[in-house]
């Protein structure tokens, strides 16, 4: 794994330098995986207040079953990705993610042998479909994300529906199957063209820029 040296700032205004993940490949760097489904990839320890902060940074993650590379774009740089004003260069990944919680799917589903596509149209199917558990009240953001096989089932996470708390959301493999069998027709039209072309493959897409 390749690191870079950081500056971080914490909420205790206390600033330091730390060694920051740049790129790694799960074939040679097995840990790695780990670190990003506990949620400890990236996290750093404040020396003056002990707090543990987990910041995003850009990051290449090779070695991905069935893709490859992976890029991670900051959270926080979401719109400057739309726009095209990214002040560093993304490359050719066969995917790129925005923020940490779309490159723990994107590792899941690998992981699982799973295509990414029917992934991002189960959760379009969840969001404006009969099937969907709820609506969101106002303006509110309904963000799902997936969360791998439970007990046989497809496990989605729906955040926004209620302040506080989490919906969930499983479906059968049989729905994934279905949708499997004719993805490469599906994501040549509309809706799905609109999230499912690479090398951002992401319901978010579609919903356009909410900042």
């Amino acid at each position: 794994m390749k690191t870079i040296t950081r500056h971080i700032a914490c909420f205790c205004e206390n600033t330091f330098d730390a060694e920051i993940p740049d790129s790694a490949d799960l074939g040679s760097d097995p840990e790695v995986k780990a670190h990003i489904l506990d949620g400890s990839f990236m996290s750093v320890s404040c020396p003056a207040c002990g707090k543990t902060l987990s910041p995003e940074y850009p990051f290449r993650l090779g070695g991905v079953s069935g893709l490859g590379e992976v890029f991670l774009v900051p959270e926080a740089l979401h719109v400057a990705y739309i726009r095209g004003r990214l002040d560093f260069d993304v490359g050719s990944p066969a995917r790129v993610v925005v923020g940490f919680r779309e490159l723990v799917e994107k590792v899941i589903a690998a992981g699982e042998g799973l295509d990414d596509r029917v992934i991002e149209i189960m959760k379009y199917y969840l969001l404006t479909g009969a099937s969907n558990p709820a609506g969101a009240e106002g303006d509110r953001e309904v963000v799902l994300v997936y969360r791998g096989r439970e007990a046989g089932r497809h496990l989605f996470h729906i955040m926004g529906l209620k302040d506080g708390e989490v919906g969930i959301a499983r479906l059968g493999e049989d729905f994934y199957a279905r949708i499997a069998a004719d993805v490469e027709s599906r994501v040549r039209e509309e809706p799905f063209n609109e999230f499912c072309q690479p090398p951002w493959v992401s319901l978010r897409k579609a919903l356009g820029d909410r900042e």
